[in-house]
């Protein structure tokens, strides 16, 4: 016996599910719904199937292909116009020669159909229904027999008035060859509406057979979660490509759930799968292949397709989610909702029930989805935020992305130019840079390949061998699973915003400037520079001073690399160093402790990157952020008089009295830390050895905190001293949610009511007052506000940042109401 399935369906209720695949290749279980049907036939014996198709048929030949992956043979009838359902059948019509099935390739049944097929032969009928029986049978074409099974009547859709029974058409059918004589080529007719009425008129034989076994319609997103609910309640035993690692609980091959992840039977998680820490996939969940559920995840009664990355602390309740998107930290999806294919929803979006978005969109920062999104889409022409460029590996950024960047960065450049590439140890960045490199080779730039090395000798780099730029890949100190990429300029500083958005427009335009075989450079692979970078940073301090008196200190990291640099480096200097890593300032009290029973002068930590120098004084004091600055900026002022000092606009103004005592001048400038260095390196016009490198101290931690030990050997004074000298300061940081469109209205109506203060508009608006200073700054890459404020006391800056947000406040809801 041969089969027909019909899978021709749009599906469009259950959009948006469907909306770029064809209905029977929408998942249960992890595999198409039509694949279940295929495996119902094959267990029947019936292995010679055709399938009608119309809405987007090479989905379903892709995947199928001619059916000898699934132990049958495939053939397919594609309509060019709608026929209906008994039309597309005759559009098979060569193929049928003996009596057929047919199916629908979009519900979930294991009937018996070879039960039904004894039925059929035994009442020698010319057209069997398989029915079957339900409680709410409104949304079916209800169908009354007699006691004999003879159908006596059709009733398509009836209202509760007109329910005359409940036992409805399941859309398979047995039929005789001879049944397709009553349809006409290439005309649309439906087998419930046309073509079985006329059979009863003309008295032909036509049974109905009542099936006992499962059968779901996935006609609704409602029904479609309500099948894998069955699935897992085992009223419907399917194959499912999975180990019961115990009882209930289904895993794929690759898949790694972490010890501390709680997974609740009954469940399924697909191949390939990684579930982290406190991660909790919970009852009545499908989770798809290649997922990832960050730490805090958690999972209620909800199906995920493959391929999606789900950030840390997110939750999913009763809720679809389709292929490849990303949910950002702290999403909450509700009771019916539905996210679409390749998504975007970012940091803290609410996603209301019953709620469904159309594939490719992205939702802003802390928005409350109430309502559908179909049109229409966030669409950010942007590849580099506020603070360079970074994303999700192999989500955000993935080997064609790198490959693409690296085309379009080499593209802008002049010809003949030479770049630094380098990375930190991790596979990943690792992975990132060979990608670049090849797609910068690919457009005629020759490229110095360095081994793992951080940023600070990456930038040391571009100047050693005098190239025109260069980058560097490393992982985000906040999450392994992100990657960061610094492009940096000739001086090593990070590039400036027009060099950004010529990058971003040839990468969008993907207009590179690929050159032939021949005019591809070399690629130069340097494998020691770290060298170099010690030796010139040895090279530029008073070893003598400092082996005389040398200090001893605890280096702490979470990057083995760093510590391996940094011990040997301070060791030639003569200094007693303790090492252990950490991952972050967390451990504060052991480092304290760790400084004491080493007696120690200070601990230093630097970051994995070696970007970042926190100090911790023996009384406890941590260093870092604006209190770091004001003690570069005072070292700077003591070691070179009357210099420049560059600090951001939100630096503390005690960086001004410290200038004042030493007869130098501040520069303010934008808080962009690409701003912020390139009037570092403008400033720095340095005379001796002596003179402090400003760029050094703020933004290489590995050089910085060798002139800083020089320093307090020099001036033979201590870390906790010359903390000393540093007036105390009082500084308030604050943010708020502010709509991207309502941001300029936000900065507006701001300055026209400003209150007798002083204005300064070099970056946001600056709020000046006899007792402190307030600055309102629009995020660039969040619907946020931020709010800085200093005043005299802790107090005075809370009430100053605290009278912003209330006046940011005050115009946001004005326009809201």
């Amino acid at each position: 016996m041969k089969a027909v399935i019909m899978a021709g369906g749009e599906g469009s209720r259950l959009r948006p599910l469907t909306c770029d695949i064809p209905k029977p290749m929408v998942p249960i279980v992890n595999v198409p719904v039509m694949e279940h049907i295929i495996n119902l036939l094959r267990k029947h014996g019936i292995k010679e199937i055709a399938v009608t198709l119309a809405y987007l048929p090479q989905k379903i030949k892709d995947y199928f292909g001619n059916g000898s992956n699934f132990g049958v043979n495939i053939y397919y009838f594609t309509e060019d116009v709608p026929l209906g359902t008994a039309g597309s059948v005759k559009n098979a019509e060569e193929f049928l020669d003996e009596t057929f099935v047919v199916i629908s390739g979009d519900s979930l049944t294991n009937m018996d159909i070879t039960k039904a097929l004894e039925f059929h032969r035994e009442k020698k009928s010319l057209a069997t229904l398989v029915l079957t029986r339900v409680d709410v049978p409104l949304e079916y074409g209800v169908v009354i027999t007699n006691e004999n099974g003879n159908i006596e009547g059709f009733l398509e859709k009836p209202s509760w008035g007109e329910v005359f029974s409940d036992t409805v058409n399941t859309g398979t059918y047995i039929l005789e060859p001879r049944v397709l004589r009553y349809l006409e080529k290439n005309k649309k007719t439906d087998f419930s509406q046309d073509l079985f009425p006329m059979l009863l008129k003309k008295r032909e034989p036509i049974f109905g057979h009542v099936t006992d076994g499962y059968w779901c319609d996935i006609g609704d997103l409602r029904a479609y979660l309500q099948a894998h609910y069955d699935v897992l309640e085992k009223k419907i035993d399917i194959d499912m490509e999975a180990e019961e690692i115990k009882p209930g609980v289904f895993v794929g091959s690759g898949t790694i759930i972490d010890p501390g992840a709680t997974i609740n039977a009954p469940c399924l998680i697909g191949k390939n799968c990684q579930i982290e820490k406190r991660a909790v996939v919970d009852s009545f969940c499908i989770i798809g292949n290649n997922n990832v559920l960050e730490e805090d995840v958690s999972l209620k009664r909800s199906v995920v397709w493959d391929g999606n990355y789900i950030e840390k602390g997110s939750q999913i309740r009763g809720a679809i989610l389709c292929n490849n998107s990303n949910l950002k930290h702290y999403v909450h999806v509700y009771e019916n909702a539905v996210v679409g294919d390749n998504c975007i929803i970012n940091e803290r979006v609410i996603i209301k029930p019953n709620v469904k978005i159309w594939p490719q969109k992205t939702v802003e920062p802390l928005a409350v989805v109430d309502r559908n999104i179909i049109w229409g889409s966030k669409y950010s022409r942007g590849i580099f935020g506020e603070n360079g460029l970074s994303g999700i590996i192999n989500v955000d950024i993935t080997p064609e992305f790198a490959t693409r960047l690296g085309a379009a960065y080499g593209s802008v450049l002049k010809k003949g130019s030479k770049i630094v590439v380098s990375s930190t140890t991790s596979s990943s960045a690792r992975m990132f840079k060979h990608a670049f490199i090849s797609g910068i080779l690919s457009v005629g730039i020759e490229v110095f390949n360095l081994s793992s090395l951080l940023t600070p000798i990456s930038r040391h780099a571009i100047s050693f061998l005098s190239v025109e730029g260069g980058i560097h890949i490393k992982n985000a100190d906040d999450n392994p699973n992100k990657l960061k990429v610094d492009f940096m300029d000739s001086k090593g500083a990070s590039i400036s915003r027009v060099m950004e958005r010529k990058i971003e427009n040839s990468f969008f335009r993907e207009d590179f400037k690929r050159c032939s075989g021949e005019e591809i450079s070399r690629l130069n692979n340097i494998t020691d520079f770290k060298n170099y970078y010690v030796k010139s940073i040895l090279n530029e301090v008073d070893v003598e001073t400092i082996r005389k008196n040398p200090p001893k200190l605890c280096i702490v990291s979470p990057s083995d690399f760093v510590i391996s640099t940094v011990v040997p480096m301070l060791t030639d200097l003569g200094c007693r160093v303790v090492s252990f890593s950490s991952a972050n300032l967390s451990e504060h009290a052991a480092i304290v402790d760790e400084i004491k029973s080493s007696d120690a002068n200070f601990a230093a930590y630097i970051d994995s990157n070696g970007e970042r120098l926190v100090f911790v004084d023996r009384c406890g004091n941590i260093v870092e952020d604006d209190l770091f600055l004001a003690l570069t900026s005072l070292i700077t002022f003591k070691t070179s008089p009357e210099s420049n000092v560059v600090v951001p606009i939100t630096a503390p103004s005690v960086i001004e009295i410290i200038a004042e005592k030493y007869g130098g001048k501040v520069v303010r400038t934008k808080t962009s830390p690409q701003a912020v260095m390139e009037q570092m390196l403008n400033h720095n016009l340095f005379k001796n050895k002596k003179d402090m490198n400003q760029f050094l101290l703020n933004f290489d931690a590995l050089a910085g905190l060798v002139k800083i030990i020089e320093y307090l050997c020099v001036e033979n004074t201590t870390l906790t001293d010359s903390l000393e000298e540093i007036p105390k300061f009082y500084l308030s940081k604050k943010k708020i949610f502010c709509p991207w469109e309502l941001k300029g209205r936000v900065m507006r109506t701001l300055i026209t009511e400003k209150e007798g203060e002083k204005v300064e508009l070099l970056d946001g608006v600056k709020f000046i007052f006899e007792k402190g200073w307030a600055l309102v700054l629009p995020d660039a890459d969040m619907p946020l506000c931020r709010v800085y404020a200093e005043g005299e006391s802790a107090e005075i800056a809370e009430e100053i940042s605290e009278k912003y947000i209330e006046k940011i406040k005050k115009i946001i809801n004005s326009q809201n109401t």
